[in-house]
């Protein structure tokens, strides 16, 4: 795989969460899981910019590095930057091109960081519906993703600089959907025409990287046995949502919950069910095919 083509965040397969970089701040807020004696206080999600110098040979080789991460063991956001001291135009335009996703970036790994309380616990989950969540959790990223970049349309009254092609396409879509529909400004994504194409875009950025070989080990260790564990909230996680979350019974909505300047959208219940089964359909064969061998064990149920 040429390094040129990994515009991607593919942060939960590239890097562990067990590094060393594990500085937090934590805040007052107590959370006391079910079942035991022990106090865990609630993290304060912190943005940290780790500068990467690159040389003409990173370029050409096929080493991977990821434009963001988020750490949910210590509560961290890294968002790289690139420098190099090369003259080679090539070089040089590839640090130009990742710079300027900073801000999508940013708003990928936070919708990461927002929906850990709804999927980082998932011992208590069947494996296929484990692979499910874990999917999904890859989705709605890049539909964050498409969001801030029409905001940000609206704030400065051009398309946001981005190379991603699922980004401009989106874009085009959803500006020619609300020229047609005469909407007004900044957009209101609880629409159905909007949400779809949301969804679908995301959905075909998150094959296009699965095509690549990212997220696919994240998504087989989630389908693997798990033991019972506590993941620790953090403050940009909504705790009400959490208790909503039930996907035994197909009810989704809280993982596609989002923020926008026009307020609350929930692409979930905006988007047509043909859309929605679409993308279930998707994923549903996707876990299937990643599990392989292993795909007895999905249909083993785990309980509380």
């Amino acid at each position: 795989m040429k390094f040129k083509h990994l515009y991607s965040f593919a942060a939960t397969v590239l890097l562990c969460y067990g590094t060393g970089l594990g500085l937090y701040a934590l805040n007052n807020n107590t959370k006391k899981p079910e079942n035991t004696g022990t106090k865990y206080l609630k993290k304060t999600i912190s943005v940290q910019t780790d500068t990467v110098w690159v040389t003409d040979q990173m370029v050409y080789s096929d080493d991977i590095i990821a434009l963001g991460v988020f750490l949910p063991n210590s509560g961290k956001i890294i968002i790289k930057h690139f420098e190099t001291n090369s003259t080679n135009p090539r070089t040089v335009r590839f640090c130009n091109n990742n710079n300027a996703q900073a801000t999508l970036v940013l708003r990928h790994e936070k919708e990461h960081a927002r929906k850990a309380n709804i999927t980082k616990n998932l011992w208590y989950y069947s494996p296929k519906t484990r692979g499910m969540i874990a999917a999904q959790s890859e989705i709605i990223a890049p539909a964050a993703e498409i969001i801030e970049a029409l905001d940000y349309r609206y704030e400065m009254k051009l398309p946001i600089p981005s190379n991603r092609k699922f980004i401009k396409k989106a874009d085009r879509l959803i500006i020619t959907e609300a020229k047609k529909q005469n909407l007004q400004w900044p957009l209101d994504f609880n629409n159905q025409q909007i949400a779809d194409i949301i969804i679908q875009c995301a959905t075909e950025q998150f094959l296009n990287e699965i095509n690549r070989g990212l997220y696919k080990t994240s998504i087989y260790n989630a389908i693997q046995t798990q033991k019972p564990g506590i993941y620790v909230t953090n403050n940009l996680c909504n705790e009400y949502n959490k208790f909503l979350f039930n996907p035994r019974l197909n009810l989704w909505a809280p993982l596609w919950q989002f923020e926008s300047r026009a307020g609350s959208v929930n692409l979930w219940n905006a988007a047509s069910q043909e859309q929605k089964n679409k993308m279930l359909n998707t994923i549903d064969s996707l876990v299937c095919a990643i599990a392989g061998k292993n795909q007895l064990i999905l249909s083993n149920q785990k309980t509380h």
